[in-house]
């Protein structure tokens, strides 16, 4: 009896390391990053992804080793970046997680639940679905903190780039480009260095000869946009990498560029689309107030008590100005008389900024309330300001930080994939096949 129960637990712990072993097959690890460990089953769970995503936009599925190879390399500078964000304390919060994920709702014009409901049925886990998005702002976080810092733009820059928008009219055109990044691996080597040149200009012909540009952009490009199909989005030309504004205005819709040149490799690029932009109006309020604030002499109620006193007095012609300049707290503007100069309705709050919104023009408010206190408001008169040039130069500030930025993160990326401990395992795995 002893003899075949013994045979019998070596029978089941026989299968039970069969077992073991199979599901260890099943999700090994296939890439060890840093402090991190990439599984078999993460990749093919985000390659399925991919797929199902080329499938809805109609695009063509490149060869699957292709597809794993720029998957993988996307995992593992996220994983990179996910790690550097939690080293720097990074945290996304439930509430900020659930707003990302209402906007995400929003722009595809859903609820939040029909979300849910779409991804459950496309095969998406809902709460892997939310931790990759998680992730995904952790990234993105630390990647705008880290590249930021590396960015100075100066008056002078903005100067300069203010006058080329006017000399150029380019501020009323914007560009939606395709990108292809053929890398160039090592810099120094002649050869790499001709190599990556033909593979972009064999590209560039397949392209002019009818070739599908975001299935090339999958199968091809190191861009951050590769496994969007190249997809670069519409950008104002000013706000195009120097590299692509010459070409880009002189391509026609449907064209694609020669190689372009630059330190990371061989760009590529197709004029997908091109439109014009309108001049920037915004509505302005000329308004003044007086503020009563409670302290330690006057309570809310007596404060409250007073602002009306002082409103009757208004409304029996005592001059709100002379009221502003005696009685208001708020001295900047009571020096004035109450007046605060012109201003978009944006930048009061609450109650206040309903009123300068509502008020007929030459009309004084009831008393109002805000977090600062009381107030009576009176409207002076409404405009609609044409802020083209302030939108402008603020615009050219924010463009030169976006060029950069989008010029110094793929830099970024690579030093930071150069520079950390990445063991890929899978392609030894493929080897001993």
């Amino acid at each position: 009896m002893t003899k075949y129960v013994s045979l019998a637990i070596a029978l089941a712990l026989s299968f039970a390391v069969t077992s073991i072993k199979a599901e260890e097959k099943l999700d090994q690890t296939i890439a060890i990053v840093e402090q991190d460990v990439i599984l078999e089953s993460e990749l093919k769970r985000r390659m399925k992804s991919i797929v199902r995503q080329l499938q809805k936009n109609n695009q063509s599925i490149p060869p699957m080793k292709i597809l794993q190879d720029q998957v993988l390399d996307r995992i593992i500078i996220d994983s990179l970046q996910v790690q550097m964000a939690k080293r720097a304390g990074v945290r996304i919060s439930e509430q900020e997680l659930n707003a990302a994920v209402a906007d995400i709702a929003k722009q595809n014009q859903m609820t939040i639940q029909s979300l849910r409901t779409s991804l459950i049925q496309d095969g998406i886990n809902w709460e892997l679905f939310r931790e990759d998005l998680r992730e995904e702002i952790m990234a993105a976080r630390v990647r705008q903190g880290q590249v930021a810092r590396r960015i100075e733009v100066s008056e002078r820059e903005v100067d300069n780039l203010v006058r080329l928008i006017d000399a150029q009219g380019e501020q009323n055109v914007q560009y939606h480009l395709g990108h292809i990044l053929i890398p160039i691996t090592n810099a120094s080597d002649s050869k790499n260095i001709q190599e990556a040149r033909e593979k972009a200009q064999d590209l560039v012909k397949q392209l002019r000869n009818g070739a599908d540009f975001s299935n090339l952009a999958i199968q091809h490009s190191a861009g951050q946009e590769a496994l969007q199909g190249g997809d670069f989005g519409w950008r104002p030309a000013p706000q195009l990498p120097t590299l692509f504004a010459g070409p880009a205005k002189s391509l026609k819709v449907g064209d694609v560029s020669a190689p372009l040149r630059s330190g990371s490799g061989f760009h590529i690029i197709k004029l997908i689309d091109k439109r014009g932009e309108t001049k920037h109006i915004v509505q302005q309020v000329d308004a003044r107030h007086i503020l009563l604030m409670p302290n330690t002499i006057r309570n809310e109620a007596d404060t409250k008590k007073e602002i009306y006193e002082l409103y009757d007095k208004i409304k029996q012609g005592a001059d709100f100005s002379d009221l502003a300049k005696e009685h208001s707290d708020d001295k900047g503007s009571a020096r004035e008389g109450g007046k605060l100069g012109w201003s978009t309705p944006d930048k009061f709050v609450g109650p206040f900024k309903k009123a300068v919104e509502t008020l007929p023009v030459k009309t004084v408010s009831e008393p109002l309330q805000t977090q600062f206190g009381w107030h009576i408001v009176e409207v002076l008169d409404r405009r609609a300001a044409d802020q083209t040039d302030e939108f402008k130069r603020e615009k050219a500030a924010r463009i030169l930080q976006s060029r950069k930025f989008d010029e110094e993160v793929e830099s970024w990326l690579r030093e930071l994939r150069d520079t950390s401990y990445v063991e890929v395992l899978i392609e030894n795995e493929n080897e001993k096949k």
